[in-house]
Order: structure tokens, then C-alpha cells, then sequence
């Protein structure tokens, strides 16, 4: 965690801004948001975090403006133009092989671009496709900046924020008792974050582990602790946003249902960090896999499709991750047992049919062995997402 939420000062400033928001409104409830939400993210990241994050949303929105107008060549300039700028900001690892270090703005990169990033091509894309009908520019500014978001997500679609920004949607219910449960939801998550957390992370795989040295019962319960430390850290995070928006009237959307019983990986990333999959499936997936289907190898190879859009998904979801090497392979781990998982399905279903399959898979033998199987299986890709770059390298230079 970049921030201490369990703090008197984020306790309190999350407070008087729920208040401030109730009771305000017009001009003055979109200035002083956004004034609040610009004090947060400087207390957060300092000033040169503040003019890397004012920076890219300036860009972003100049970029937004050209792509809605333009030709399809244009488009597709503008998009690479603004992931060429996240990819410079944030400071990939890569970079050092095709940049000398005078070029590199390695102070610019910091949290938050990542969320950034993916909201702002969202609002392009979907403005563009006049899905978005009209964007307030105070109101974009707070739907980027939102203090309850801004660091980790979840990833917010434009038009909810908007509507329940204006109260043309409801966040909670009017009722004492909804209120109540987003604040005993916030108490949750600080349990999550402090109590399970800081208990898990004794057991969790650390960063700099050499993993060879390990034996394989002592790197699979490291593993595993990390998984459900990396599970409490995070879900409890957005237990503590979820119940704070709730309370504000802008609730961002659910994030997790339990990942941990999932009974195969496509479950499974319906379950972890959903604001995360759903944006891959809109913006990704689906225009890949409409492409990939048009193509030779689709008529050739129809699980190809299928094939190339997760692979090429999950390479996405890697390297969005984080800038090191680990990521991008926890990336490609994940594409390979989604193509797995997909062709075993194929092969099940063309030998006993989908009745019979899920029949299977409905009985608590069924159940338990997709259950055992998709943990083991998204606990060995979080090694690569936990390891760093040495620690990586050296487990290849020793498996090799």
C-alpha cells in the first residue's frame, strides 16, 4: 500500500470530503472535489507525481478531442502517440536498451498511469463509437483524478461515474441500513489490509527470494501465501474505496468474488480484479478475436482465434502490470493456460458434449479438482509477479 488508509488523516479527509460532496453542489461541489482530489494525489505521489499525472490527462484529452474527429488513420496515430507517452512516463524497463539514461525521466514515472491510461482510452474509444454522447470537462477531470480510485482502481466506465456524479443514479439506497453496511464494509477492508495482510505477508514470497535455493513444499506454501496476502491487500483495498464511494455517492464497480474458488482460469479472471477483465474483453479481446476470426486461420484452425486474442490479451494485462520483466511473463503464463484451459474444454466437449461436461463439473469431485487446479495454477504464475528482475533472471540462468 502506497498510503496508509488505517492513518487519522486520511480518516478524517475522507470524511469531510463525503461531507462536503453531500452537502454541496453545482460548480462549487466540481471545484472543490477536484481540488480535494488534486491535494490527495500530491500528498500521495509529491510534485513531480503531480505534474507527470497533469501532464498525461492534458495529453490524454488533447488526443481525445483528435480521435474523436479524425480519420481512421488518425485514430490509430493518436492511440499509438498516447501509449508511447504512457510507456515513457512510466519508464518500462526496456526503455534502457533502446534510450540512453539523459533521455529517460525516470523521477516523471509514478503511480496511478496505469488506471489512468485505461480510463482515458475508454473514454476515446467509446466517444468515438458515440456511446458517450457528451463529456463535462470538470466532471472528466474528477472521474480521472477520484481520489477513491486513483491509485489502484477499480476501472470505472465514464457514463456510471457521470450518472451518479449528477445523481441520475443512485450509488446506495437513501436507507439508514445501506449506509451502514459502506461503513461496516470500510471496517472490513481495514481488517483485510492490516490484520489478514500483515499476518499473510510473514508466509508470502518476497521479491528478492532465490527461489532455487527453495524446496518445493517451502516455494508453494510461499505461493500461496502470497496469493491470498496479494487477495487481502488488494480486495481489502477496495472494500475500504468501495464503502468510501458508497457513503460519497459515487460507488466505483465490485472488483473481486472470491478468485480463490474459481474452478478454471477463465472463472478465475472473471472473479480477480474484474474492472481489470472487462475493460480486456471491450477493448481487446473482442476486437482481436472479431479480427482473428475474419482471418485464414480461423477457417484453418478454428481454437486459433481464440488462441491469439487471449495471448495477445493477457500479454496486455502483463506488462499494464508493472514495468519488469516478471510481469510481462506472469502475462504470458496466463495466456498459455487460457489457451490450455480452452483446447481441454474444446476436446471434453466434442467427446462427451456440453450436457454431459457440465454435469461433471457440477458433482464436488468435479468442483474440487477445478478448484485445486486453478490455484496451484495462478499461484505459479504470481511468482513471476512478485519476483523481481535479478531474482527472474536468476531462476532462468538456474533452470537453464
Amino acid at each position: 500500500m502506497f498510503i496508509s488508509f488505517l492513518s487519522l488523516d486520511f480518516l478524517l479527509f475522507a470524511t469531510a470530503i463525503t461531507l462536503f460532496v453531500a452537502a454541496t453542489r453545482g460548480r462549487l461541489r466540481e471545484y472543490g472535489f477536484l481540488a480535494a482530489n488534486i491535494g490527495f494525489i500530491y500528498a500521495v505521489v509529491g510534485p513531480f507525481g503531480v505534474a507527470s499525472v497533469f501532464f498525461f490527462c492534458l495529453f490524454g484529452w488533447l488526443l481525445t478531442r483528435a480521435y474523436v474527429s479524425g480519420s481512421n488513420q488518425g485514430a490509430i496515430l493518436v492511440i499509438g502517440l498516447f501509449v508511447a507517452a504512457f510507456i515513457y512516463l512510466r519508464d518500462y524497463e526496456f526503455l534502457g536498451l533502446v534510450l540512453p539514461d539523459t533521455v529517460r525521466l525516470s523521477f516523471l514515472s509514478t503511480i496511478g498511469l496505469s488506471f489512468l491510461l485505461f480510463r482515458i482510452l475508454h473514454v476515446m474509444i467509446d466517444a468515438r463509437a458515440k456511446m458517450i454522447d457528451r463529456i463535462e470537462p470538470l466532471t472528466y477531470a474528477n472521474y480521472l483524478l477520484a481520489f477513491t480510485t486513483f491509485m489502484m482502481g477499480p476501472i470505472q466506465r465514464y457514463p456510471d461515474f457521470r450518472d451518479q456524479w449528477a445523481d441520475r443514479s443512485r450509488a446506495i439506497a437513501m436507507n439508514f441500513e445501506k449506509h451502514l453496511d459502506a461503513g461496516l464494509r470500510i471496517l472490513w477492508g481495514l481488517v483485510k489490509v492490516y490484520v489478514l495482510g500483515t499476518f499473510l505477508n510473514r508466509f508470502a514470497l518476497q521479491p528478492s527470494t532465490d527461489v532455487l535455493s527453495l524446496s518445493a513444499t517451502e516455494l508453494w506454501g510461499q505461493l500461496i501465501g502470497f496469493y491470498f496476502y496479494l487477495y487481502a491487500n488488494f480486495s481489502g483495498y477496495c472494500d475500504i474505496v468501495i464503502g468510501i464511494g458508497s457513503l460519497m455517492g459515487v460507488r466505483p464497480p465490485e472488483n473481486f468474488n472470491h478468485p480463490y474458488i474459481a474452478q478454471n482460469i477463465a472463472d478465475f479472471w472473471l472473479r480477480q480484479h474484474r474492472s481489470l477483465t472487462l475493460w480486456l474483453t471491450d477493448y481487446v479481446f473482442n476486437p482481436l478475436y472479431k479480427w482473428a476470426l475474419s482471418s485464414r486461420m480461423a477457417t484453418t484452425v478454428p481454437l486459433a482465434a481464440g488462441a491469439f486474442a487471449a495471448m495477445i490479451t493477457m500479454f496486455v494485462s502483463g506488462i499494464w502490470h508493472g514495468t519488469t520483466v516478471g510481469f510481462l511473463i506472469f502475462g504470458i503464463v496466463h495466456g498459455i493456460w487460457l489457451v490450455v484451459y480452452r483446447v481441454w474444454d474444446h476436446l471434453l466437449t466434442s467427446r462427451f458434449g456440453k450436457k454431459r461436461v457440465r454435469q461433471i463439473r457440477a458433482t464436488w469431485p468435479g468442483r474440487a479438482i477445478g478448484v485445486a487446479l486453478t490455484l496451484n495454477a495462478t499461484a505459479f504464475a504470481f511468482l513471476f509477479f512478485q519476483l523481481d528482475t535479478p531474482s527472474v533472471m536468476a531462476l532462468f540462468n538456474g533452470i537453464f
